[in-house]
């Protein structure tokens, strides 16, 4: 023992001497960048969510005031003037963003309307090498920093803020994944200041050169962090929110290296949410937390309940593609769509309002359509609503919400997956006789799975927020909807695969920077197509004939290959990672050569 307790200062020595080894630069520079963009997102996000809340009453308690009978008219005020600023913002400095669909069509998306979560996939997915930008020489990096950053997440801000603080129907989550991703891109876009100040500090060169993000790699985990960063203000539960960032992102493609940075911008958030809320940062509030049963007829109600919130979702899914063909192929321009939504949902506001106070069911009717939903699933959770009250919220619900959102209002669907989830829970919590908390949190599992497609997310949110008596029955409604609903997304982006991403499944396109050892060489001269197996359609010759640069898809193979040319080549994928692997050990061997050389001329 004595032994021991001497070699520990030395081994504790050693082990400090070697930490910089086994964290590396690049691992002390992602985590770095990881605790600023979790520090930004919140400072963006906190506010939102905020100024959403406090404007969304202050409507809410001004309608229930002056909206009685016929006054509920009135209702149509807010919503107009939300949908028409809303209209304005999305025209001004407005963006396109595009999406691939199921059947290899491209569809134009305007970068503020509508869920902003497809927005941030595509973003996301923008970095990454695809055909068309190889062959027009446009390189990842370049593709995100065309389109706007801080602007997109200023207009979003307040596009989202306008929305939902004047009754418009749907969640934050959507807008804030939008607002995360900008945020954090936007830290790492190279601007004209930037290069001024690199021009005039050295200092600040440095820096530069060290915090910037040089490959499409590092930027995704930039992005990534930060809507974890942004989902975990929101929901309060920062595992979930990484794995949620993790699950959105990678659906077909699941991925861990980049979920420690996605956590550490989330537990920054939380904290700061922590801080500032005193101890209250989760979006669900309960005064008694109930431990759920485990007997057989619970276990039997809880698979009941994944059932009908699967058969839900397929619904809704079904219920937004027609309401998305209708809005977006009926009426043609920006004005007209928001104003629609506006009116649909202000219809459907007025109707649940007068239904559910001439039946004395509910005093609050204008409250179960409009905005997020969070007080009714926590009125849902206090066991508050009746059966009646329950269905008629997820019938008018569903209508508003896509109303909202096909018509372009800047809303997210996450919390509004969890409203119909609640809502389903709460009646079948009526005619079983349960504590409705007792369905309801595994019915927030089910519509998350089902809806939006994040299990894992799902049920780290149900333990971070409720509590791991709860994992059981979730796992069950997890299951149940994994099954019946495992191939739904409400992403389109969501929904492509690592294979429709390429030319052809197992078939993809790179850009190969010509190395030293191929100058003044034809393709001919390198045996190129026999050496590779890959084919060569396009050259990007750095200076043509007359000194300026040159996109030429009709190369010869007699044409010599200069310094800066970058080859443009398509084959199978394995043939392609192997030619990357040749032209880095052809450059390393010159790099080699040229070290060698310089010391035998110092010699």
């Amino acid at each position: 023992m004595q032994t021991i307790l001497k070699k520990l200062p030395t081994s504790l020595f050693n082990f400090i001497k070697h930490l910089p080894a086994t964290f590396d630069q690049e691992e002390r520079r992602l985590v770095v960048q990881s605790l600023v963009i979790g520090v930004v997102v919140w400072a963006a996000v906190y506010p939102l969510k905020t100024a959403v809340h406090w404007l969304f009453h202050l409507t809410l308690h001004w309608l229930e005031a002056v909206g009685h009978g016929p006054q509920l008219l009135l209702v149509f005020v807010p919503l107009l003037a939300g949908a028409l600023i809303v209209a304005a913002i999305a025209r001004s400095r407005a963006a396109v963003i595009h999406y691939r669909d199921a059947d290899g069509r491209i569809h134009e998306l305007n970068d503020v309307e509508g869920d902003g979560l497809e927005r941030a996939i595509s973003l996301y997915y923008s970095s990454e090498p695809a055909f068309e930008q190889v062959l027009q020489g446009q390189e990842g990096l370049d593709v995100r920093w065309q389109m706007p950053t801080f602007t997109l997440a200023v207009r979003k801000f307040l596009a989202t803020l306008v929305t939902l603080g004047s009754g418009g129907s749907g969640g934050l989550e959507a807008s804030v994944t939008l607002i995360g991703e900008s945020t954090s891109a936007g830290l790492f876009k190279p601007r004209q200041s930037i290069k001024t100040a690199k021009e005039k500090l050295g200092l600040f060169d440095q820096f530069w050169r060290w915090w910037q993000a040089d490959d499409p790699d590092d930027l995704q985990t930039a992005q990534l962090s930060g809507i974890a960063a942004a989902v975990a203000v929101l929901l309060g539960a920062p595992f979930a929110a990484a794995f949620f960032a993790i699950e959105v992102m990678y659906r077909q493609r699941p991925i861990i290296e980049k979920l420690v940075y996605a956590l550490l911008s989330a537990l920054v958030a939380f904290f700061l949410t922590d801080l500032v809320t005193a101890g209250h940062p989760t979006i669900f509030e309960v005064e008694r937390l109930y431990v759920p049963p485990s007997d057989a007829r619970y276990y039997t109600v809880v698979l009941l309940v994944g059932t009908a919130v699967s058969l839900v979702s397929l619904f809704f899914a079904k219920f937004r593609a027609l309401a998305d063909h209708a809005f977006h192929h009926t009426l043609h321009t920006h004005r007209q769509r928001h104003l629609a939504g506006a009116v649909i949902t202000g219809l459907i506001a007025i109707a649940v309002a007068m239904t559910t106070q001439q039946l004395g069911l509910w005093e609050h009717g204008l409250e179960l359509v409009l905005g997020p939903g969070e007080g009714v699933i926590n009125a849902a959770l206090a066991g508050e609503l009746t059966m009646a009250v329950a269905l008629i919220a997820l019938m008018a619900k569903m209508p508003a919400t896509l109303a909202t959102i096909t018509s372009g209002g800047s809303a997210g669907l996450l919390v509004p997956s969890l409203f119909f989830g609640t809502m389903v829970a709460t009646a079948f919590a009526r005619v079983f006789d349960y504590e409705p908390m007792l369905l309801i949190i595994p019915g927030m599992t089910a519509s998350l799975v089902s809806i939006v497609n994040v299990p894992l997310a799902a049920i780290l949110f149900t333990i971070e927020v409720f509590g791991s008596a709860y994992m059981v029955p979730a796992l069950i409604t997890l299951v149940v909807t994994s099954v019946l609903a495992h191939d739904r997304t409400i992403y389109r982006t969501q929904r492509e695969k690592a294979g429709k991403r390429q030319i052809l499944p197992g078939m993809g396109s790179r850009r190969i920077h010509v190395p030293p050892s191929w100058w003044g060489k034809t393709l001919i001269e390198l045996d190129f197509r026999n050496r590779y197996q890959v084919n060569v359609v396009g050259l990007m010759e750095y200076q043509d004939e007359e000194g300026l640069p040159r996109v030429r898809l009709d190369t010869s193979s007699t044409t010599p290959l200069a310094e800066g040319d970058i080859l443009v080549v398509v084959g199978q994928d394995e043939r392609l990672e192997a030619l990357e692997a040749a032209v880095r050990a052809e450059r390393e061997a010159t790099w080699q050569e040229a070290l060698e050389g310089e010391d035998r001329h110092a010699v």
